[in-house]
C-alpha cells in the first residue's frame, strides 16, 4: 500500500525553476527536496494537452483486449541489432513481473500493438507514465488499456481503461524527443473501485536527478510472454538525455521505467522511460530517455488536476 500522501522526489537545482504552485520542502543541505501533489489543483500554465476518453471508448478498449488479442500483439517496427555493443555489457533477463509496472496494449490504425508504463505515486492514486510517442504519434493511439503485473497472458491485477492522455504540447507539435513522455489517468472496468495505486502501489517520480545513477529498467518486449529486467547504469548521452546499456531492450519496451532503489514490490524512485532520442534507440543493446526536469513536473501536475 503506498503512502496517504505520496511525494514527488525534486532536486535541490529545482528549487528556482519549479512551477507556479508546486510545495517545495527544504531539507538539509545537499539533500533532496521534496514537492507535494497537494499542490497540483493549481499547477501553473499548462505545458501540455489533455485528451479525454469516453466511456464508450474505454468499454470498447475493454471488449477489444480479449486475451488472443493480447497475446498477438506486436511492435509496428522491430530494433535491429546490427551494430557492434561495447563488451561487457549486461543482458537482460525474464522475470514474473511487479504490480507497479505493466503492459499497456492499444491500437494505431488497424495495428495492435504494446508499450510499458508504470504507475506513479500521485495524490488521487490514478495515474501511470508512459512514453509519449506510445500514446501519440500523427494522432491519439486508441483501445488503450494497461495491464499491471502482466506476464504469461495473465492479468493479476486487472485492466485499467485510460480516461485521460496528457502529452507536452512540444511533443504533439513537433515530437521533440526531450518531452517523450506521458501521463494517463486510469480508472478500473465500469468506472467503480479502488484506484490503481491502493492495488498495485507505485514508483515517486524523480525530477531533477541528473544523469548518472545506477538502475534496473523493465520492459515488455513484442510479443514476449514475460517482462524483462536488467541491472545496468544510465550516463548522460547528450544534454536532455540519457542512456544506458543492457542486451535485450526490443520494440514494445518503449515506456519501460528506469528505476533507482528498485525494490522486489516493484517500488522505487523513477528517473526515466525509454524513449526520446530515436524513440528509445534503434538497437536492443543500448536504450534512451528523456531528463525528467522541470517539464515533466509541470506535465504531472497537469495530469493530477485533470484527474
Amino acid at each position: 500500500m503506498s503512502p496517504a500522501i505520496p511525494l514527488v522526489v525534486v532536486a535541490l537545482s529545482l528549487l528556482t525553476a519549479s512551477p507556479a504552485g508546486a510545495a517545495l520542502t527544504a531539507s538539509p543541505a545537499g539533500a533532496a527536496l521534496t514537492a507535494s501533489p497537494a499542490a497540483a489543483p493549481g499547477p501553473g500554465p499548462p505545458v501540455g494537452t489533455v485528451h479525454t476518453i469516453s466511456r464508450p471508448a474505454r468499454d470498447a478498449a475493454l471488449a477489444f483486449w480479449t486475451p488472443a488479442r493480447m497475446a498477438r500483439a506486436a511492435a509496428a517496427q522491430v530494433k535491429e541489432n546490427q551494430a557492434s555493443p561495447p563488451s561487457g555489457i549486461p543482458q537482460a533477463k525474464a522475470f514474473g513481473g511487479v504490480p507497479t509496472i505493466g503492459a499497456l496494449f492499444y491500437t494505431t490504425g488497424s495495428g495492435a500493438h504494446f508499450c510499458t508504463a508504470s504507475v506513479v505515486d500521485s495524490e488521487r492514486g490514478n495515474l501511470v507514465m508512459t512514453a509519449a510517442h506510445c500514446v501519440y504519434s500523427s494522432g491519439y493511439s486508441t483501445n488503450i488499456e494497461f495491464v499491471p503485473g502482466y506476464h504469461q497472458g495473465r492479468r493479476p491485477h486487472g485492466a485499467w481503461l485510460v480516461q485521460a492522455v496528457v502529452v507536452a504540447t512540444g511533443w504533439r507539435q513537433r515530437h521533440d524527443p526531450d518531452l517523450d513522455f506521458a501521463f494517463l489517468t486510469v480508472v478500473p472496468p465500469g468506472g467503480a473501485g479502488r484506484p490503481i495505486q491502493r492495488v498495485t502501489g507505485g514508483l515517486q517520480l524523480g525530477i531533477g536527478r541528473g544523469y548518472a545513477h545506477p538502475i534496473k529498467v523493465v520492459g515488455y518486449n513484442d510479443a514476449a510472454a514475460d517482462p524483462v529486467r536488467c541491472a545496468t547504469s544510465s550516463f548522460e548521452f547528450r544534454s536532455g538525455q540519457m542512456e544506458f546499456y543492457c542486451r535485450g531492450y526490443r520494440d514494445g519496451t518503449s515506456g519501460g521505467p528506469w528505476v533507482i532503489g528498485f525494490t522486489s514490490r516493484g517500488t522505487g524512485t523513477l528517473l526515466g522511460v525509454i524513449g526520446g532520442y530515436q524513440d528509445g534507440g534503434d538497437v536492443d543493446w543500448a536504450s534512451y530517455s528523456a531528463v525528467l526536469g522541470t517539464a515533466a513536473l509541470a506535465l504531472y501536475r497537469q495530469a493530477e488536476a485533470t484527474g
